[in-house]
């Protein structure tokens, strides 16, 4: 019964680090995740519905080249604070720790591959 708790477990977080975000929790992490490379920041509650449409579309841009992380607004009011804003969804754009730009609103798939492309891709 043990091992079959330890295998469930170990698939589970398998599972979510395979297919899911990871999660800012702190003002210390966000500067530390978000000072190297290109990243988008998510940030989302677990009420909002408009959120979890956009958790979808970003899930279907996911790639290597940029990193995508996510900031629970009831969870991280320091980095809201800081960072970002009450309203969701809400994505930063950011580039080795810079801020390139906000939006507030739900974003397709189409709008986030565009961005990606001009924010992180396209010299100016």
């Amino acid at each position: 019964m043990k091992k079959s708790i330890y295998i469930v477990s170990i698939l589970a977080l398998w599972v979510t680090s395979s297919f899911g975000f990871e999660h800012i929790k702190s003002v210390k992490e966000f500067e530390e995740v978000t000072k190297k490379g290109n990243v988008i920041v998510d940030f989302y509650a677990t009420w909002c519905e408009p959120c979890k449409d956009m958790s979808k579309h970003l899930e279907a841009v996911k790639g290597k080249k940029v990193k995508i992380y996510k900031v629970d607004i009831m969870k991280s009011p320091d980095v809201v604070a800081k960072y970002g804003t009450p309203q969701v969804p809400a994505l930063l754009y950011m580039q080795d720790g810079k801020i390139l730009d906000g939006f507030i609103g739900l974003k397709s798939i189409t709008q986030l591959k565009k961005d990606i492309k001009n924010y992180f891709f396209v010299k100016k």
